[in-house]
């Protein structure tokens, strides 16, 4: 009997402890495979095969982020070059401007019509009959000329003499019926003298005959003036007579579209 238990107990324990060698290869077996697996399950970017939430890369997979292209400084600089106003990123159409357009423009050198000239000439002529003002006719414009003896007082010669004042006040009165017409009135002296007080006592002559136009109502863009001193002599001045000829005032009359070329030109 004792003998029967004895060898039943050792079968049972030869049978677990094959059991539990079984069990134990088993769980070595897995526990090897099990970083493999684990692997293989792992989405690369994670770096732990046992984060249950899923990985970096399937973030990065549902949110793709914007591509940044490199910009190609060079072709954007040719577009803009091709626009005409050099902006390329204005997004309302191409500018008209011009390279330099906020420089000022180019006058427009117009050629006053002999057909203008002629109807002028006449009215300008019946204007200053029987004063000691003469008028003459040069390409572009019709030229009243007032000599400074006899048109200026000579005490103050920046003032105008009452005589004066009938003529140029029929000049004016004749352009300011023509609003197409313009006027540059220049103010010149002899060599005689300091050219700085000449080139004063000469825009000071131009400005009190501009000044008869200008209450005439002739605005800024028909009327302009300047002091030229004596660098448009008429005559020679090594004489008395020649200086005499060069203190003037010239009223250049001419059409409006041609004043401001008149006055570059002079």
């Amino acid at each position: 009997m004792n003998l029967l238990f004895s060898n039943s107990l050792k079968v049972s324990t030869l049978a677990l402890c094959v059991g539990l060698s079984a069990c134990s290869q088993f769980q070595s077996q897995d526990q090897a495979k099990a970083p493999d697996s684990a692997a293989a399950v792992a989405k690369p970017g994670t770096g732990h095969w046992w984060w249950p939430f899923g990985s970096d890369e399937e973030v990065t997979a549902a949110a793709p982020a914007p591509e940044k292209k490199p910009v190609e400084a060079p072709k954007v600089a040719d577009a803009g070059s091709q626009q005409p106003g050099g902006h390329w990123w204005w997004p309302f159409g191409v500018s008209e401007s011009k390279p330099g357009a906020d420089k000022a423009a180019k006058p427009q050198d117009v050629k006053v019509t002999k057909e203008w000239l002629d109807q002028h000439e006449k009215s300008l002529r019946a204007a200053v009959a029987g004063s000691k003002f003469t008028v003459e006719r040069r390409e572009n414009a019709l030229v009243l000329i007032a000599p400074v003896e006899g048109s200026f007082n000579p005490k103050r010669p920046e003032l105008l003499l009452p005589i004066t004042l009938a003529p140029l006040g029929n000049v004016a009165k004749m352009l300011q019926n023509d609003p197409e017409s313009g006027v540059l009135v220049l103010g010149h002296s002899d060599s005689s003298g300091d050219k700085a007080l000449n080139d004063k006592v000469s825009l000071q002559r131009a400005q009190a005959v501009s000044s008869i136009f200008r209450l005439s109502g002739l605005g800024a863009d028909r009327l302009r003036l300047k002091g030229v001193g004596s660098s448009l002599p008429r005559a020679d001045n090594a004489s008395a007579e020649g200086r005499a000829l060069n203190r003037r005032v010239e009223v250049l009359v001419t059409q409006r579209t041609s004043l401001l070329a008149l006055a570059q030109a002079n």
